[in-house]
């Protein structure tokens, strides 16, 4: 699978270089429309809320690109198979009805509103990239989870998802107790002070 992660300000994306430096992932330092309109790929990833309220921010601009239908038939999946409310961190896949591409859609929140424990971005990435590997995606563009409205510092966030796409990259034949402490990459990642809520 082919892995593009995009982030349109280069103060935030410069961390994203940082992390996956030696990682077989393109990283694009661009706006959504502008690599759509330049790039073809299987599917996007909408980074959204709890409710599929793609009206904001990045989500908006993949609204734009594909049209209301995507935003409603994404609320009509929420509703038939969350009972209104998709819970943050999962993911589901849904046809996009343009160009035979998909969306993975990933809450990053309930509604807009600072994410206070950015543990979440990891398993954001988690499920995005497990739901993109069950349905065969052969490439997939991501952009830096809730770095944006969630208001989580651009360094926290690429180190999350490089934690959860290390995680992937060599999952376990067997679960111990020894795993669980070697896997143990987030608490390797310092919270500073600064971030304080």
């Amino acid at each position: 699978m082919k892995i593009y992660l995009i982030e349109r300000d280069y103060q935030k994306f410069r961390y994203l270089k940082e992390c996956f430096i030696e990682e077989d992932v393109v990283l694009v330092n661009d706006s959504f429309q502008s690599f759509m309109t330049k790039n073809k790929v299987q599917c996007v990833v909408s980074p959204a809320n709890a409710f599929g309220l793609m009206d904001g921010g990045y989500d908006l601009a993949i609204t734009e690109w594909y049209g209301n239908q995507l935003q409603d038939r994404v609320q009509e999946h929420i509703i038939k198979n969350f009972f209104g409310e998709q819970p943050v961190g999962t993911s589901f896949i849904i046809k996009t009805n343009k160009d035979d591409q998909y969306l993975i859609h990933t809450p990053t929140m309930q509604t807009p509103q600072l994410i206070k424990d950015p543990r979440v971005i990891y398993q954001c990435m988690r499920s995005t990239l497990i739901e993109a590997r069950k349905n065969n995606i052969e490439s997939i563009l991501i952009p830096m989870f809730g770095g944006s409205c969630g208001g989580v510092k651009p360094q926290i966030v690429a180190k999350m998802m490089w934690a959860a796409y290390t995680q992937l990259k060599s999952p376990p034949q067997e679960i111990d107790w020894r795993y669980a402490e070697k896997t143990k990459l987030l608490s390797e990642i310092r919270f500073d002070t600064e971030y304080d809520f």
